[in-house]
Order: C-alpha cells, then structure tokens, then sequence
C-alpha cells in the first residue's frame, strides 16, 4: 500500500450512496470533496411474478429499491445477493439473502447459488442495472439456469450536472486522492474532466474497481478489504 500525503478526498458515488461514507471521513478529519461521477436512474418495467422463479438475483442496493419498490417479496423464493451492501439493503425491505459470495463479484455468485442448489433447470430472475456485464448471466445459463434479466435502472457514466463541480474540486491542489465504488465512477470521472484527474491516487472498493481504474491509467494506492462503507474508511483511514 502506497503511503499518501495528507489532502483532500474526492468521493465520485452517486449521490444517494455517498452520504456515510462522506459522514465517517468527515469524523475522522478528513477534507472531502463530494461529486458523483454516475448517476443510477430506475427505469420503467412490468411487474414480474416473483414467485414462479426459483431465485431472485439483485446486483447493487440500487437494484433492490428499485425493484422491491414496484415489487412486493413472495415466499419460497430464494436470493442471492452480489455482496453484504446489497445483502443489507434486502433485509432493511425484509428479506433475507439466501446466498451472499465471499467477494462481491457477480461472477463468484453463480458458484456460491450452487452451493445451496443446484441451479440446473431453475428459474433464475436477475435484476439489474443496464450496464451490468453478461458474465453472472452466462455462468448461471453454463450450469443449466434458465435466467430472465430485468433492467431496474441504468446508470449514467459522467452526468452533465456534476462538471462545474468537478473542475472546481480537480482545481484544488490539496486534492490528492479519488475514492471509486465502481467502475462506471472510474469512466464518468473520465467523461467529464478527460486527462487531468489521472494525476489523482485511487482507492477502490475491490478488485472489480481495481482492475478498471488500472486499466484507464490511474495509479490504484489502496483497495478495501471489504466492499463496504466501513471498508473503504478503514483503508482510506490507513493509507492517507
């Protein structure tokens, strides 16, 4: 882990993610700047039956308020959960994730969904934001699920009212370190202010994040041992 010289923060999550985040750096003493570099928007969808599937799969918090606002939970549906913020978000709306993988990466998902049942011939409904990668839908499809997506939201990479914002942030030369959540924050940053904030130190929220930040030229300083608020503050906590 790179030691990093005291200085500002800039937190890209969208907005309504970031607020504990924001809250635990600012206890610590930590000067932070707040733009969101994505935007998620719900999206219209009709109403599926959550009881003829076997498996309910949500990928992000995001998906879960958006699909259990137009939704109500149906008994005798298993979920699975991509990581514990996700798990979180189910059991504030009252459900219990069923499956919840190590590391927070979809991929890892389909292994763990078969540890509790073979998902071989099982109805698999996975709600999702329209962005999400194929690579949890062909595993799960590679084992014999049948797997119906519903996009619940789409995420907007780089939102035109955060610009302003952001130049003003990346002019401060106290501006030292970014925070990624995602990698849809590390292509947004990208979109709105080009070459300039590569100069920044990333800290990530996991390998997923690592991986993309890496491959657009950033220079990732620490990566959260858990894909939580509480992780990113300790690691932020340690490397700052």
């Amino acid at each position: 882990m790179r030691r990093m010289r005291a200085g500002a923060v800039l937190v890209t999550r969208p907005a309504e993610q970031a607020d504990g985040l924001v809250e635990g750096l600012r206890s610590q003493g930590v000067d932070v700047r707040v733009v969101p570099t994505v935007a998620l928007e719900p999206l219209p969808f009709a109403p599926p039956r959550l009881a003829t599937y076997d498996w309910v799969v949500v990928t992000s918090p995001t998906g879960v308020r958006c699909l259990l606002d137009r939704v109500a939970p149906e008994p005798g549906v298993r979920w699975g959960a991509v990581g514990p913020t996700t798990a979180a978000e189910l059991a504030r709306r009252g459900v219990k994730a069923d499956v919840v993988p190590a590391r927070a990466r979809g991929t890892e998902l389909a292994a763990a969904m078969e540890g509790v049942q073979a998902v071989s011939g099982r109805r698999v409904l996975l709600a999702r934001a329209t962005a999400g990668g194929p690579e949890l839908t062909e595993r799960l499809r590679a084992r014999g699920a049948q797997v119906d997506e519903l996009d619940v939201y789409r995420t907007v990479e780089g939102p035109e009212s955060s610009r302003r914002a952001l130049n003003e942030a990346l002019a401060d030369p106290r501006l030292r370190i970014v925070v990624f959540a995602s990698g849809s924050a590390v292509r947004g940053l990208l979109r709105l202010a080009g070459e300039h904030p590569r100069r920044l130190l990333a800290i990530t929220i996991g390998p997923a994040t690592t991986e993309v930040a890496a491959e657009h030229g950033f220079e990732v300083a620490a990566e959260a041992d858990r894909p939580t608020v509480e992780g990113l503050l300790e690691v932020i906590q340690h490397a700052a």
